[in-house]
């Protein structure tokens, strides 16, 4: 079959949602606290240091699956579960991304109307080979930037596999962190523009410039 390189649809409603958070990791300190009120945030919540509803919460004395669920002002935040004991510090974090190869010769088409990595696994589409792990490779975010008219975002370093000998025609970009009603969705797909193949050596998904028209994934 085939792959179209596109946004998902579903990952455009999604966003409308607010479903998935690029954000990268970012350390803030705060008065010590025990109560999901969490205060004395600094540096203060602003563009260049954002917080975000949603984003996951981790730290010393900061339980699992602990997020934001509400900003209450510049330098406080509401978590969904209290701190096990005060804490003095903690950090934000958005979802992880992962991208996950498609082989050559796929069954499946794949273009905006894909869902996610289950529609990959359903086909039985996915790489195998040595050097790559099923579900893909986990990717580090960068924070999306506003750049009128459009907003983007990228991931870095770029995505590598090594010692690695496989062949792909594409992959798919998708969240592996569940914010919605799709486990793993999706974000976009990308063909490679022919079979791409390494043989005991290091694979590497090279990222587009991060700007505006070119960067990988982008709303304009």
């Amino acid at each position: 079959m085939a792959i179209t390189t596109a946004m998902l649809a579903k990952f455009k409603r999604d966003l409308l949602c607010g479903a998935h958070h690029f954000s990268q990791s970012r350390a803030f300190t705060c008065t010590s606290s025990s109560t999901t009120t969490i205060t004395g945030i600094s540096p203060a919540i602003a563009e260049a240091t954002p917080i975000y509803v949603g984003e996951a919460v981790s730290g010393a004395n900061i339980s699992a699956n602990t997020f934001v669920s509400r900003i209450l002002s510049s330098t406080s935040i509401q978590l969904n579960q209290a701190p096990s004991a005060a804490i003095t510090a903690f950090t934000v974090v958005g979802d992880t991304f992962k991208m996950a190869l498609i082989k050559v010769g796929m069954a499946g088409t794949y273009g905006a109307s894909s869902t996610g990595y289950s529609d990959i696994t359903g086909n039985s589409d996915e790489v195998s080979g040595t050097g790559y792990t099923a579900g893909g490779q986990a990717m580090t975010n960068v924070d999306p930037v506003a750049s009128s008219p459009s907003a983007y975002t990228t991931f870095s370093p770029n995505p590598s596999w090594t010692s690695a000998s496989f062949s792909t025609a594409g992959c798919m970009i998708y969240n592996s962190t569940q914010n919605g009603p799709i486990a793993n969705a999706g974000c976009s797909v990308h063909d490679f523009g022919g079979t791409q193949t390494v043989s005991s050596g290091t694979f590497t998904a090279l990222m587009p410039v991060a700007a505006v028209g070119t960067a990988i994934l982008q709303i304009t």
